[in-house]
């Protein structure tokens, strides 16, 4: 399984914006600090806003701040809102004979619910606690 980009440039913002607790960030700056699409990251940003994730403030003076304490943002909540269902197959796709009758779907359903429980167990806190990656968010900034 592989996270879309959207999900890891979710991340990249979410790190960015947490790293920088005592300012507005802005889209121009994180764009340029990953070497990212302004336009995708928008779209990025506008989901994790939705999703209370991020704050946002418009106009000359405005920016991107945490939308709450990143000891509150788990993991695992932000790739379920970036990814969606995550479902690791689509029965309905193609008719399925089996379809009532299998029991994959439901080992495919309790694997991705662990997948997510253990992405769960850290916070957006926990990966900044960690110095290396507070320092390279850090760098980025400068």
């Amino acid at each position: 399984m592989e996270l879309t980009y959207h999900t890891d440039y979710a991340f990249r913002v979410l790190m960015y914006a947490g790293a920088n607790p005592d300012r507005r960030v802005t889209l121009s700056e994180i764009a340029g600090a990953y070497r990212i699409s302004k336009e995708h990251l928008r779209k990025v940003v506008h989901r994790l806003a939705q999703e209370g994730f991020l704050s946002t403030v418009k106009g000359r003076s405005g920016g991107l701040v945490l939308g709450r304490d990143a000891a509150s943002i788990r993991v695992g909540d932000v790739v379920m809102a970036m990814e969606g269902s995550m479902a690791i197959v689509d029965c309905g796709r193609q008719p399925c004979p089996l379809t009532g009758h299998c029991s994959l779907k439901g080992l495919f359903n309790r694997a991705r619910k662990a997948f997510l429980d253990e992405l769960n167990k850290a916070t957006l806190a926990d990966l900044l606690g960690e110095p290396q990656t507070l320092s390279g968010v850090r760098v980025l900034t400068a």
